[in-house]
């Protein structure tokens, strides 16, 4: 009885768009790597696996385990993050990837669950009292951007930008004052414009090639107009299954990555891009939900900054596929290759069970 029960708490919904998204981005991955790239289609399938083991593994530890290991978490990621810059792996000059023994992984991607976790607890005591003081805004940057000059270094600009509106976001959700909120904004909004000056050479040409996609179509701005042709090219209802020949012919670079959204679009077209976004919207709203109806702070400021990394990376990934974004290196959530990435959401996603099913008891 008591095990009927506690699988009846799990959010049969959220678990059924997972799983739903899961296996069509597993599917897809099939019809446009066979038959001579298969290996992609083969790995993922054990990233998956590996996943929906890790969702089930952690949607059984309550809550209290993340609150209480906040702090060590951040502290292990910041080692691995720092092992990346000192002996990390990569190619064409940046270092993302890290191996320990026959594990090969990538520690940025975990960096984004560990900074929920850990200004999730930070903000937590800020909720419902007297507000969020300057302090504990302070501490949320300080955490925010040791993890931002760390990842920027590798360089994976994509993912270090990414924490800063994920930092805005939780902070605005655990109720700092308007007032408060406007001064960061404006703080913030100065400094932009010389944060250009640190960019390397590629990622300014990427800019540059984003307000003028016509200046290097051969060049910088291949991928992004390339990205727009596949994407349009499938029209109402795609080229079916196999027939997404602006991607099997190699017109589009990183079509099982980066760009798997034009991919997609190609082959599935308008309907299949509808779908797609249909099942995002109700894993974030089942989201939303839970996060909205749990009592404790923490859980929820936990809940809340997990869908707001799914929001940023989907409308990131989305908005540089069609055009109205820079290309940053932003995988689509569990529709791109790639193990971290795929591991990471899934843990996400079993914390949001676990907020679910230890409701109450």
């Amino acid at each position: 009885m008591r095990i009927s029960i506690s699988f009846r708490r799990y959010d049969w919904v959220l678990l059924s768009a997972i799983i739903g998204l899961s296996g069509w981005s597993l599917f897809h991955l099939y019809t446009i790597t066979f038959p001579e790239e298969t290996y992609y289609f083969f790995r993922q399938i054990l990233w998956v696996g590996m996943g929906i083991g890790f969702m089930f593994l952690f949607s059984w530890l309550k809550i209290s385990f993340w609150e209480k290991g906040a702090y060590f978490f951040y502290g292990a990621i910041f080692l691995f993050l720092l092992l990346v810059l000192i002996r990390g792996e990569g190619t064409h000059g940046v270092q993302r990837w890290l191996s320990i023994g026959i594990i090969r992984f990538q520690p940025s991607e975990f960096a984004k669950l560990s900074l929920i976790i850990i200004l999730s607890r930070l903000l937590a005591s800020g909720e419902g009292g007297e507000g969020i003081s300057w302090k504990q805004v302070g501490l949320s940057f300080f955490f925010t951007f040791v993890f931002l000059i760390l990842v920027a270094g590798q360089p994976d600009l994509g993912s270090a930008l990414l924490f800063l509106p994920l930092c805005l976001g939780m902070l605005f959700l655990a109720g700092i004052s308007f007032k408060r909120f406007l001064v960061i904004l404006g703080i913030g909004s100065s400094f932009l414009p010389l944060s250009y000056f640190l960019l390397h050479p590629y990622q300014k040409m990427r800019i540059l090639t984003f307000l003028n996609p016509g200046r290097d179509p051969l060049g910088a701005g291949w991928s992004a107009l390339q990205s727009k042709i596949a994407l349009g090219s499938g029209r109402l209802i795609g080229k079916g299954i196999g027939g997404a020949l602006h991607t099997e012919r190699g017109f589009l670079p990183l079509p099982f990555t980066d760009f798997i959204f034009a991919s997609l679009g190609e082959e599935w077209g308008f309907i299949g891009v509808l779908v797609l976004l249909g099942l995002y919207f109700v894993i974030m709203t089942r989201g939303m939900r839970i996060a909205r109806q749990e009592n404790a702070s923490f859980a929820r400021l936990l809940s809340s900054g997990i869908i707001i990394l799914l929001f940023l990376q989907v409308f990131i990934n989305i908005g540089m596929v069609a055009g109205i974004m820079p290309v940053t290196g932003m995988p689509l959530p569990l529709i791109s290759y790639g193990g971290s990435s795929t591991l990471m959401f899934f843990t996400g996603i079993g914390i949001l069970l676990s907020i679910k099913r230890f409701r109450g008891g």
